[in-house]
């Protein structure tokens, strides 16, 4: 990861729960301390738009690269150093400026994340009555997409079990999260309640169907 900040703090967070490596690089020589004295010994001191410093990270080991800097112009020359000199297979860019997504996209940047784009996600999330959200698009034949749907206290599915709802053949429920955080893996016995998230595989526009679907 580049850049220690809020949104690598959550990161680090998250993936050390399943025990991945992580290494931050990090300019800020003060910031390196703060992450060691929470982590231990992830951070890698410098500027990660030199090449050597990546290579003192350990770049070439990287399955996963996040650029998580306030300047696009700095993410994007990571990540070309990165995919040119380490073979980075997957590459993950904040974007600040969308107008900028289209040279990202171009050069095989393709999964951006903007922050702006995000807070306004979230908030419709949690003010929608059915709030879906785009979670990733796959590169499949036909299309195919997941998005995340927060199920209402009206919807028609509430009290039902999987396999009585009997999803559409375009569609397949990959997850639950129950209304307290917890995740719960589908099976046919297990029953939808108010404000589960459902996180589910759908056909590239089928959205609008599946959410009338689970009105």
């Amino acid at each position: 990861m580049i850049g220690a900040n809020n949104i690598s703090e959550q990161l680090i967070d998250w993936y050390s729960k399943y025990n991945h490596e992580i290494t931050i690089i990090e300019k800020k020589l003060n910031k390196c301390h703060e992450f060691d004295q929470l982590y231990g010994p992830i951070s890698q001191h410098g500027d990660a738009t030199d090449l050597n410093i990546q290579k003192l990270s350990g770049m070439e080991r990287a399955d996963i690269l996040i650029a998580t800097t306030k300047s696009d112009s700095t993410n994007f020359v990571i990540s070309a150093l990165a995919k040119s000199n380490f073979k980075v297979d997957t590459i993950i860019n904040r974007i600040n400026n969308m107008n900028y997504a289209k040279a990202f996209e171009e050069n095989g940047f393709n999964i951006l994340i903007n922050v702006e784009s995000n807070v306004l996600q979230s908030i419709e999330q949690e003010t929608s009555i059915l709030a879906p959200w785009s979670i990733a698009k796959l590169k499949t034949n036909p299309s195919k997409e997941i998005i995340g749907i927060k199920i209402n206290d009206d919807s028609n599915i509430i009290g039902k079990s999987i396999s009585e709802i009997g999803f559409p053949s375009h569609s397949q429920l990959l997850l639950i999260i129950r209304s307290n955080g917890i995740t719960d893996t589908p099976a046919e016995h297990k029953t939808i309640h108010p404000n589960d998230e459902l996180i589910v595989l759908i056909q590239e526009g089928k959205k609008e169907s599946m959410i009338e679907y689970l009105s």
